[in-house]
C-alpha cells in the first residue's frame, strides 16, 4: 500500500509539472491577445483561455482521485445495455422506457471517491449504485448519462455537462442501424474536443443486427469518415459491439437472433478499464489536459489564420501612409528651418572656426564672435541641440524650436488623414474594431512622433554641417588661403629685420602701406573662404540633410512606435507563431 501511494504521488508530481507548462502556454497566449484589444476576436479568445485554464486546473485537482468512465448516447442506441454489460451483465441501469429516472445520471462505484463525485455531479441529479458484486474494476467509477435526444434534455443538460467534465474516458455510443445520426454527432462535436487518444472511444452498438460484410466494408468506414468530418478531427478508435450479447438475460427474439459473431466488446472493456492503475489515470488526465491546450491553440490559430493576409495588407498600407506622413513632415521642417539663412551660417562658422588656424583662422574666429553677438566661447564650442526650455526658445545652434514643430505636425496629420480611410478599411477587413475608422486613434502618437522627428531632423542637419565643416577645414585649403597672408607677413618681417641690422631704417609710410597690404590680403583670403562656404551653401546642406533624414525615418517609428501599428505587428507575430493546420 505504501509503495502504491508513493507511485501515485510521484505520478501526480510529474503530472502537475506538465499541467503547469500547459497553463503557462495558455497564459502567454492570453497575454498576447490582450495586447491586441482592437482585434475583435481577441476578447473572446482571451475568455476561452481563462476557461481552458479553469478546465485544466480542474483536471489537475483530480489527480488523487480514481478514474471515471462516462457513457453518452441517444435513445435507442443501447447505451444503458452497454453499461450493464460493462458491469458484469446484471441490470443496473434500466434500459429504454423501463428506466424510471431517464433524466438522472447513474453512477456505479463505491468508496469515498464515488461519494465525492456524486456530490460534485449534484445530489439531485445522480443515483449512486455500489460497485460491489459487479465486474467493475476496483476504483473505477462508471457513469450512465441521460439520452442526448430526450424531450427533457435541455433541463438535464447541466448534469450531463458535469458528468463529461469529470470523465477521464468518454464512450460515445451510436446505434448500429443508424450510426450517422446528425443531431447526436453534432451535439458531441464540442464535447469530444476535450478528450485525446484512448480517452475517446466511439462505439457502434447493435452490430449483431447488421450483415457482417456490410458492417466492415461500408458502414464502419462511412461512420469513421462522417465522424471525422463532423468532429473536425480523426477518430482513432471506433469499436463495433453487441452489448446485449454480454448481459445475463439478453432476451433474444427467437426469430431475430444475432446475425454473426463479430463483436469487439472485450477490446472495449480492456480499453476503457485499462485506465485504472498506478500512474495510468494521471497520464490519461494529462493527455486530456494537453488536448484542451491543443484545442485552445488550434482555435486561436484558426482565427489568426483567417486574418493573417488582411492584417499583413493592413500593416503594409499603414506603413506606406506613415512613410508619406513622415516625408511630408520632414519636407515642412526643411522648408521652414531657420538654418537655411543666417542661422545655418552662424552654426557652420562656429564649427569651422574650431578647425582653422593661422591668420584666416583668427579672422574667422572674430567673425564668428561678431555673428553670434558675443555669445562667447561656450556658444562657439557647443554643437549639441538644446533641450527643454532652451529648445522652446530655439537654442543657440538655430535648431527647430517647439513652436517650429507645429507646422510639421500639421503636415504629418494632413498626409496621414488623407491616407487613413483606405488604411482603416484594410484594418476592418482584418477584423479590427470599426473604431479605427475614426481620426483620433491613428493620431494618438503623432505629437511624440513629431518630437522625435524634430530630433532626427536637427541631427541630420548637424551631421551634414559637421561634414562640410570638416571638408572646408582641411589642411590643403588652410594652406592655400593662409599662404598669401603668411607670405606678405613674412616678406614685411624679413625686410624690416634686414634693414634694421644694416642701419637703413624704413620710413613710417612703409609700415602703413605694409599694414594695408596685409589687411587686404587677409580680407581677400577670408572672402575667398566665404565664397567657398557660399558654394557649399545652406541649400545644399539642407538638401543633403533631407535625404539623410528620409533614410533614417524608420528609426522614428522604432523609437516612438504607433500603438495601433504595434497591435498589427503583434497580431502578425502571433499568426506566424501559431501552429499551421
Amino acid at each position: 500500500m505504501n509503495r502504491s501511494a508513493n507511485e501515485q504521488g510521484a505520478a501526480a508530481l510529474r503530472g502537475i509539472g506538465r499541467i503547469e507548462a500547459l497553463v503557462g502556454d495558455i497564459a502567454l497566449l492570453k497575454e498576447n491577445l490582450e495586447a491586441v484589444p482592437l482585434w475583435r476576436p481577441a476578447p473572446a479568445l482571451a475568455a476561452q483561455c481563462d476557461e481552458t485554464v479553469r478546465m485544466i486546473r480542474a483536471i489537475a485537482a483530480r489527480f488523487d482521485r480514481h478514474p471515471v468512465v462516462t457513457v453518452i448516447g441517444p435513445s435507442g442506441s443501447g447505451k444503458s445495455t452497454l453499461v450493464n454489460a460493462l458491469t458484469g451483465g446484471r441490470e443496473l441501469s434500466p434500459a429504454g422506457h423501463r428506466r424510471p429516472t431517464t433524466g438522472r445520471l447513474l453512477l456505479v462505484g463505491g468508496g469515498p471517491d464515488a461519494a465525492e463525485l456524486a456530490a460534485e455531479l449534484g445530489p439531485d441529479s445522480v443515483e449512486v449504485l455500489p460497485a460491489a458484486g459487479t465486474a467493475l474494476p476496483e476504483g473505477i467509477g462508471l457513469v450512465d448519462t441521460p439520452d442526448t435526444d430526450s424531450m427533457e434534455f435541455q433541463r438535464h443538460l447541466p448534469a450531463l455537462e458535469r458528468a463529461v467534465a469529470h470523465a477521464d474516458v468518454l464512450v460515445c455510443v451510436f446505434d448500429g442501424e443508424n450510426p450517422k445520426r446528425r443531431d447526436h454527432a453534432d451535439f458531441l462535436a464540442p464535447v469530444v474536443r476535450r478528450f485525446d487518444g484512448e480517452s475517446l472511444v466511439a462505439v457502434i452498438n447493435k452490430c449483431d443486427r447488421l450483415d457482417e460484410a456490410e458492417l466492415k466494408d461500408r458502414i464502419l468506414p462511412d461512420a469513421r469518415a462522417y465522424l471525422a468530418h463532423s468532429w473536425q478531427r480523426p477518430v482513432d478508435r471506433i469499436l463495433c459491439t453487441s452489448a446485449r450479447r454480454h448481459v445475463q438475460d439478453p432476451g433474444w427474439d427467437p426469430a431475430a437472433g444475432p446475425r454473426h459473431g463479430f463483436d469487439q466488446f472485450d477490446e472495449l472493456r480492456a480499453l476503457v478499464f485499462g485506465v485504472a492503475g498506478h500512474g495510468r489515470v494521471v497520464d490519461r488526465r494529462v493527455e486530456n489536459a494537453r488536448q484542451l491546450h491543443r484545442v485552445m491553440l488550434e482555435e486561436a490559430a484558426r482565427e489568426l489564420a483567417a486574418d493573417r493576409a488582411a492584417a499583413r495588407a493592413g500593416l503594409e498600407a499603414f506603413e506606406q501612409a506613415q512613410a508619406q506622413a513622415f516625408e511630408a513632415a520632414v519636407g515642412v521642417l526643411r522648408d521652414s528651418d531657420p538654418r537655411r539663412g543666417g542661422g545655418w551660417g552662424a552654426a557652420f562658422y562656429q564649427s569651422l572656426a574650431t578647425r582653422w588656424v593661422g591668420p584666416v583662422g583668427w579672422v574667422l574666429a572674430f567673425w564668428t564672435r561678431a555673428t553670434t553677438l558675443g555669445s562667447g566661447l561656450g556658444a562657439l564650442l557647443r554643437w549639441a541641440r538644446p533641450s527643454g526650455a532652451e529648445r522652446a526658445k530655439a537654442g543657440a545652434d538655430g535648431g527647430v524650436s517647439r513652436a517650429g514643430l507645429e507646422p510639421a505636425l500639421r503636415g504629418y496629420r494632413a498626409a496621414f488623414l488623407s491616407a487613413w480611410p483606405a488604411v482603416s478599411e484594410r484594418l476592418v477587413q482584418a477584423r479590427f474594431a470599426p473604431v479605427v475608422r475614426g481620426v483620433d486613434p491613428p493620431l494618438d502618437a503623432a505629437e511624440s512622433t513629431i518630437e522625435r522627428l524634430g530630433d532626427l531632423w536637427d541631427e541630420a542637419v548637424r551631421r551634414e554641417t559637421e561634414r562640410v565643416a570638416r571638408r572646408l577645414g582641411g589642411t590643403w585649403l588652410q594652406l592655400l588661403l593662409n599662404a598669401p597672408v603668411v607670405g606678405v607677413l613674412g616678406t614685411v618681417g624679413w625686410t624690416t629685420v634686414q634693414r634694421f641690422f644694416t642701419g637703413d631704417y624704413l620710413p613710417g609710410d612703409y609700415f602703413t602701406h605694409a599694414f594695408w597690404v596685409v589687411a587686404i590680403t587677409l580680407l581677400l583670403s577670408f572672402f575667398a573662404l566665404q565664397l567657398v562656404v557660399r558654394l557649399a551653401g545652406s541649400e545644399r546642406v539642407i538638401g543633403r540633410a533631407f535625404a539623410a533624414a528620409q533614410q533614417a525615418l524608420p528609426a522614428v517609428d522604432g523609437a516612438v512606435p504607433h500603438p495601433l501599428k504595434s497591435q498589427l505587428r503583434r497580431l502578425l507575430a502571433l499568426a506566424e507563431a501559431a501552429p499551421k493546420g
